[in-house]
This record gives structure tokens, C-alpha cells and sequence, in this order.
């Protein structure tokens, strides 16, 4: 008996092992097999798809439109779920696959309206564009259409499938950019600031950008009516504009870790170096755009031959064309130039008539729209969302918002925009002045461009609408009954900052200030610390006869200029304390991030506990807003009233809390290295399951990482103890030398080219991107065919 209940169990087992293994090998095979052909309609003549080592597609095509249908297919075979989370986000209809949970989610990404605003740039293209972005549609319908084996494991453990592709769709993805860097939520962290710690205390939580701080731009900055107009003034420091009576709405936390999925952070760094200072005599571009590490990366490499476009670099899964990357005979890159493109308007309400609000001509109609919010397994919900002149009643979305005031939101990424076909013309561009006149048409999001060219020449111009204010800077929210923070207008694009060929020899951008006071026209007060500009200005300065390896050795740089500034502050901190080897150890440190220096855990683990000491204790208990720009502010003045802590009977020092800061950290760190707490992990949206993370191995790493928020190999954390979990960094580098594009720097991302966990190419770029090694994606044929280790042949069907 006892031998037949083991031969039962064993057989019990072999037959679960058998259905966990063939449930495997099916949704194995739902990643793409790039050697298959296929048939798609519409098509006019055979595209080939020839894939390297790395599984990065290189699309043959006679013609346009079909070389955009092609990409169309080559995008949904790779990144399928990926796409239709952008769109599901854009649309604010995640509810409808993952249930209930995300209802107010997606009330505040209808609120916000991205599908919406692409339907009006959708209603306003232009013929010729519309029809390589239908081209596109159609190729992502014919896999979804016609794709062999299962749909990705994401759409199988969801149990639903993707509607059809659309041109909106395609459109929506540069509106979930726009939004991410868009200014929209400092005024609300600020004011929240304010009204918990009073104007005294809270002008040290205002954006802030020291008067010597390094610009973009030097004296041969230009501009449309230079010298004409007074420089601008800075804004009075009599009274911060205050308005009462309303409650600030607090964003589900869902729908912002959505929002970072399709997400380009307020840190990235790029520069260009002219040939006067280059081996080559040619200039040489550099690019590391950096947002919230997730798997699959939000970028996606690709080389694209048709018609008049041949060019390689990173596409958007959802965007059929090259959004940075070069041709033949130029080459761009981007960060974000920090534009004030949000303000915050208080709107007075009519008591009698909740649709009704003030306005400086008397009152007013609110629009009123009816969303139907569909619920995976519950009857649908109902939104009202409300709009006045300025835009969508974001207070709306939390129950707590008030009845005779809320806050209405006017955003530039609300105008029509034509930031997509401005793309097609920049991929097309022969030249720098073809290419600057595909950035005028760039008008959304804003970005710092800088820009090379084969026959030498380079630079920088702005790009993306900046607003024209009737008075104030657009940081706080504002009444809206009175118009005196009203838009009037955009700044023209030959208004913008930019140069060409400047006399340094480089332009280099961080989101640092584009040029000095002498600018009359108001951009945003919120730009990032110069302080990786400062870095890589260092290096291009101090160097000769540079070369492509040069330029990715200092993508790469994690010595920490800012950490430099502070570190006497901790030394003397460490000797306060008495702590003998913790200051001999930070003596001995050299500002490098490095995952085996213990100096760099010491320094930044006392930093982030002085700053939790300096700036927590005034919010008594309330959400704690303390930028590390107040902080600044704090050890600029050598203590103030941040220091004093108010719970307690005795008068705190600046130096008692450094040092006491300092056994802190001590204690934490004891003998780890920077490595040993400060760790990056790069996550699936659907790896917070812990089943499905083990099941289909969706999350990458954790594995230690180097480098800190200020270096130029960027590596910020999130929290203020240790283990410091690397939040953001560089989504993917780019670097190329003009004089042999294809011979010269490359291209990396985090993850890799798939978004399937059952492909050989989900993971395989980690290793590079960690060790600071690029991909060589050449145009030309001969080379690429070199490479080229599978091919697909995409063939006119009915």
C-alpha cells in the first residue's frame, strides 16, 4: 500500500513538474522569433529586418511608408505590453485590467486628459504625416492581428487582449513625456511647504539657483531681440503669493509609479564638443537622458533605411521614428530644459452652482464632460470631470477638495503641438540648418537640443513653448478670478537661448540654467544644481585631442563635485564627534562615488541624516518637503532657525547636528562600502508580484551600484537611511564622433531590446550598461549585414 501511494505521489508530481514545463515552453513561445517571415497589407515591396547579436533591428524598406509599417511590426514582436501600458496610462483605463484598485487612478489621468490632448493634435495633422503614422498603426495591428504562438506573459496572466493600434495611440506617448516633465508638481510640494511651516521658514523650500551658478550658454548666447529689451528682473521678496481656502489634492501614488514607466526624469545630461578640441576635427555628441529605471527600458535601438531616412539611435515603442540618435551627417541629443510649463490656478466657485467660477469679467461655465470608467469585474463608474478657462479641476480627484474654491491646471502640453512630425523632419535632416528647422516645429515637451553636423558645425538651441505670464513666475498656485497670472502668449522660437559654433569649443547642458541674467524673458526658477554641468565642463576643459572612448569614459565619471564642495563640513563633523577613523577616512576621500569606497558611504548616509535632522522636525508630523537646494541654503548661512529643533528645550547648532548626524553614520555604515547600500534594482510594473517575478523573472537585479545624484554618471535613491535603493539613472548613452558615425561611440540601454522575459534579449545590454560599454549600430549595409546574425523578410500581403 505504502509503495503505491509513493508511485502515486511521484507520478502526481511528475505530472505537475510536466504542465509547469509545458506552460513554460508555451509562453516561451511568445517571444518573437526574428527569423520568421511574414506577410503584412500594404506593404508595396519586401522589407527585410535583419537583427545583430543583440537583437537590434535594422529595417530595409524602398519607401517610407514602408519602412514605418515595417517598424510598426518590428515594435509590437518586442515591446507589445510595453505599448499598451503607455496607452492605458495616456488614456487612464488600467482599471479595466487590474480592477477596482486603480479607479482613482485613472480619475486622475482622465483628469489630466494626455488621450485627450493627442486627439487634438490627431484632428490637426497634416496629410503627409498622418499617413506614415497610420502606416505604423497598421504594422503594429498585423502582429497583433497575426502573430504566432501566445500573446506576451503579461497579456496571458491578465487574461485579456489588445484592442487594435491607433494614431492617437502613437500620439498619446509624447503627451505621457511631456507630462513627466512637466513643472506640475512643485507648486503643490512648495505650498504644502508654506501653509505647514510659514513664509519665514518656507522661502528656503523655493526653487533656488545660485547667481553663480553655471549657465549653459556664455556671453555668445543669442537671441531674437538681443540688447533690445532689460534683462529680467527677479521676482520681489516682499510677500509670497498665498491663497487660502482651498485644499491641495494629494496625486494617488499608483498614478505617478504608472506615469514613471514612460517617464524622462528632470536629470539628464548632454554636450557637444567642436572639432577644435576632438582627434577627429569633427565634433563629437554626447547623451544620457535619465528617468526611473524599469524593465523593459523605455527605450528602444533601431536603425531605419528608407526613403530619405537612414539614421539609428533610441525610438519610443509606440513612435515609429528616431527620437535621439544620428544620421550620416547629423546627430542630436536632448535634457530637459525645466520650462515652467504648469501653473496652478485657484478658482472662486459660485456657491448656488458648483459649474460656475469667477472670472476677471464676471462669472463663468465651467465645461462639464461625463467619463465612463470601466472596472475589471465591477459595474462601470462615473466621473464628472470639470474644466475652466485655465484647464481641468485637478482638486477633483481627491474627495477632500473643497466646494467654493479648487485648483485648476493650464498646462502648454494642453495646446495642440506638432512634436511628432517636427521628429520625422529632424530624422530627415541633411544638415544643422535643416535640422533647426525641424526643431521649431519641436514645440512639445521642452528641451535643451544640442546638435552636430558632418561638415563641423554644431550647438545648442531650446526647444518646447514656454509661457508668457501677465505677471508672477508660475510657482505657487494663483487666484484665477483676478487674471493676473494669466498666459498671454508663447515665447517665439528665435526668442529662445542658442548658439552656434560657440568660442569655448563645447556647449554642455545638465538642466542647468540656459544663460544668465541678462536673458530678459522668464523660463522657470527651477532648474537642476549645476553641479554635473560643473563636472563635465571640468573634464572637456582639461582635455586634448578628444575621442569617442574619451567622451564615454566621462559619461561614465562618478567624482562628485557637490560631495567635494560639502566634504570639509563632514570632516570637521567626523572631528566634533571624535571619531578619529571616520574623519581620517573622509580626509583620504576623493569625491568618487565608487561602489567600494567606504568615504563615499560615510559622506552621503551623514548627509541624509543632517538633512532629516535639520528639516523634519518643523513639519511636526506633516509630509516633509526639504529639497536638498534648502539644505543648501541651511549650510550657505552656517545654521538659522532649520537648525534649532523645535521639539525639544535646548538650542541645537549646526555643528551638534553634523556631528551627532555623524556617529549616525557611523553606526550605519560600520565597515560597508557605497555598494553595500546604495544597490539598484530594475523593475517590471508587474514584478512587485512576487509570484509572477519568480515565475517569469520580470525584475533585474538588485546589484550594487556607483555614482550618487550629482555625478555625472547619475544614480539617485529614494529615502534617507540606508539601503539606498538607485531610483533613477541614465536610460540609455549614446556618444558618436561625426568624422565616423558608424565606427565610433555607440548606444546602450539598462535591460535590452525585449519586453518578453522569455527572450534572450530582456536582459542581456545590464552587463554593458553597468560596465560602461556601447553598441557599434552602423548604417552602412555592408557593415550591418556583417553583424547581422537573423533575418526576417516582411513580404506584401492581402
Amino acid at each position: 500500500m505504502r509503495k503505491k501511494l509513493l508511485i502515486g505521489l511521484l507520478a502526481l508530481v511528475a505530472l505537475l513538474l510536466i504542465v509547469v514545463l509545458s506552460g513554460r515552453w508555451w509562453l516561451g513561445r511568445s517571444a518573437a522569433d526574428p527569423a520568421r517571415d511574414a506577410s503584412i497589407a500594404g506593404l508595396q515591396a519586401p522589407v527585410e529586418v535583419w537583427r545583430d547579436s543583440l537583437g537590434v533591428p535594422h529595417v530595409w524598406a524602398r519607401n517610407e511608408d514602408d519602412l514605418f509599417r515595417a517598424m510598426g511590426y518590428v515594435h509590437a514582436q518586442d515591446r507589445l505590453f510595453q505599448m499598451e501600458l503607455f496607452r492605458r496610462v495616456a488614456d487612464g483605463r488600467m482599471a479595466e485590467i487590474l480592477g477596482e484598485n486603480l479607479v482613482n487612478t485613472d480619475r486622475f489621468l482622465r483628469t489630466i486628459g494626455m488621450g485627450r490632448a493627442a486627439a487634438e493634435n490627431e484632428a490637426r495633422l497634416d496629410p503627409a504625416h498622418r499617413r506614415l503614422l497610420q502606416a505604423y498603426a497598421d504594422g503594429v495591428n498585423a502582429w497583433i492581428g497575426n502573430h504566432p504562438g501566445p500573446l506576451p506573459p503579461e497579456f496571458v496572466t491578465l487574461r485579456f487582449k489588445p484592442e487594435p493600434w491607433t494614431v492617437r495611440n502613437s500620439l498619446s506617448i509624447a503627451k505621457i513625456m511631456a507630462w513627466d516633465l512637466a513643472d506640475w508638481n512643485v507648486g503643490l510640494e512648495v505650498q504644502r511647504a508654506l501653509d505647514a511651516v510659514g513664509d519665514s521658514l518656507g522661502r528656503d523650500v523655493l526653487p533656488f539657483y545660485p547667481d553663480s551658478g553655471l549657465t549653459i550658454l556664455g556671453g555668445d548666447a543669442d537671441w531674437e531681440g538681443r540688447g533690445a529689451a532689460p534683462p529680467a528682473q527677479a521676482a520681489p521678496a516682499a510677500a509670497l503669493p498665498r491663497v487660502s481656502g482651498v485644499e491641495l489634492p494629494d496625486v494617488p501614488q499608483l498614478a505617478l509609479e504608472l506615469l514613471e514607466t514612460a517617464s524622462a526624469s528632470h536629470a539628464s545630461n548632454s554636450w557637444v564638443i567642436g572639432g577644435s578640441r576632438t582627434r577627429s576635427g569633427k565634433p563629437i555628441l554626447a547623451n544620457d537622458m535619465h528617468l526611473a529605471l524599469r524593465a523593459p527600458a523605455i527605450w528602444y535601438l533601431a536603425a531605419l533605411h528608407g526613403g530619405p531616412f537612414d539614421v539609428t539611435g533610441m525610438t519610443l515603442p509606440g513612435v515609429p521614428v528616431v527620437v535621439a540618435g544620428h544620421s550620416r551627417r547629423v546627430a542630436w541629443g536632448y535634457t530637459n530644459a525645466m520650462v515652467d510649463d504648469v501653473d496652478l490656478f485657484v478658482e472662486q466657485v459660485d456657491s448656488a452652482n458648483p459649474n460656475r467660477y469667477r472670472t476677471p469679467e464676471g462669472w463663468a461655465e465651467m465645461t462639464v464632460r461625463q467619463d465612463t470608467i470601466r472596472v475589471k469585474g465591477k459595474a462601470p463608474v462615473v466621473q464628472a470631470v470639470r474644466a475652466t478657462r485655465h484647464g481641468p479641476v485637478i482638486s477633483d480627484v481627491d474627495e477632500r477638495g473643497g466646494t467654493n474654491r479648487v485648483i485648476a491646471m493650464q498646462w502648454t502640453a494642453y495646446a495642440p503641438s506638432t512634436e511628432v512630425a517636427a521628429l520625422f523632419e529632424m530624422n530627415r535632416a541633411r544638415n544643422a540648418d535643416e535640422f533647426l528647422q525641424a526643431v521649431s516645429g519641436f514645440n512639445n515637451p521642452h528641451q535643451n537640443v544640442v546638435y552636430a553636423d558632418a561638415d563641423g558645425q554644431f550647438g545648442y538651441w531650446m526647444a518646447g513653448r514656454v509661457p508668457i505670464r501677465r505677471g508672477g513666475d508660475g510657482v505657487l498656485p494663483v487666484p484665477g478670478w483676478t487674471g493676473e497670472g494669466d498666459w498671454t502668449g508663447w515665447l517665439r522660437f528665435n526668442q529662445h537661448p542658442h548658439v552656434r559654433n560657440p568660442a569655448d569649443g563645447f556647449v554642455v547642458t545638465a538642466n542647468n540654467r540656459q544663460v544668465g541674467s541678462q536673458y530678459p524673458h522668464h523660463i522657470t526658477a527651477n532648474w537642476a544644481e549645476p553641479w554635473r554641468a560643473v563636472r563635465i565642463r571640468q573634464m572637456v576643459e582639461a582635455g586634448r585631442d578628444l575621442t569617442a572612448a574619451d567622451v564615454l569614459a566621462q559619461q561614465m565619471d562618478v567624482r562628485d563635485a557637490w560631495a567635494l564642495r560639502h566634504l570639509p563640513r563632514a570632516v570637521r563633523a567626523a572631528d566634533n564627534a571624535g571619531l578619529a577613523d571616520a574623519a581620517h577616512e573622509l580626509r583620504a576621500w576623493n569625491g568618487e562615488a565608487r561602489v567600494d569606497s567606504r568615504g563615499a558611504a560615510l559622506f552621503y548616509v551623514w548627509f541624509e541624516e543632517l538633512r532629516t535632522r535639520v528639516g523634519s522636525d518643523e513639519f511636526r508630523g506633516k509630509p516633509v518637503y526639504f529639497p536638498r537646494t534648502a539644505m543648501e541654503r541651511v549650510l550657505a548661512r552656517g545654521g538659522g532657525p532649520w537648525v534649532d529643533d523645535v521639539t525639544t528645550d535646548s538650542t541645537e547648532t549646526l555643528d551638534g547636528l553634523a556631528a551627532a548626524a555623524m556617529r549616525t553614520a557611523v553606526e550605519r555604515v560600520g565597515e560597508k562600502r557605497w555598494g553595500d547600500l546604495h544597490v539598484t534594482r530594475i523593475d517590471h510594473p508587474m514584478g512587485v508580484v512576487s509570484v509572477l517575478d519568480r515565475a517569469f523573472g520580470l525584475n533585474i537585479g538588485p546589484f550594487p551600484n556607483g555614482g550618487a545624484f550629482y555625478t555625472v554618471n547619475v544614480s539617485g535613491w529614494g529615502g534617507r537611511t540606508p539601503p539606498f535603493n538607485n531610483a533613477y539613472g541614465s536610460s540609455q548613452r549614446h556618444v558618436v564622433d561625426m568624422a565616423d558615425p558608424d565606427g565610433s561611440g555607440g548606444f546602450v540601454i539598462p535591460t535590452g531590446q525585449s519586453g518578453n522575459p522569455y527572450s534572450p534579449h530582456y536582459r542581456d545590454q545590464t552587463p554593458m550598461w553597468r560596465e560602461g560599454r556601447l553598441w557599434l549600430i552602423p548604417l552602412d549595409r555592408g557593415k550591418a549585414e556583417a553583424r547581422a546574425v537573423s533575418r526576417m523578410t516582411l513580404r506584401p500581403g492581402m
